[in-house]
């Protein structure tokens, strides 16, 4: 894996990277990031598109699932980006 994102993952597993990669977004300890973790939750209109293309280049650099903004709009949990790139 070489990305933009390799300072910010340190994990092996993909649930791991997922974690870790939301909590770099949401600047909040890796810790308090469980798979029902809503990124979406409270953010306006502008952080959820600016949510969305990075979690767009994240999956397709990252974890090699190709993925378009579009595609992420309907993610809002944790568990929602891991069943992308599992089912990829």
């Amino acid at each position: 894996m070489s990305s933009t994102y390799d300072e910010v993952i340190t994990a092996d597993t993909v649930e791991g990277k997922v974690q870790q990669l939301i909590a770099f977004w949401a600047a909040r300890p890796a810790e308090e990031i469980d798979n029902d973790f809503n990124f979406k939750a409270g953010a306006n209109k502008d952080r959820v598109d600016l949510l969305n293309a990075s979690i767009a280049e994240a999956l397709s650099s990252v974890f090699n699932v190709p993925t378009e903004s579009i595609d992420v709009e309907p993610l809002s949990t944790v568990q929602d980006i891991i069943n992308r790139v599992n089912n990829a």
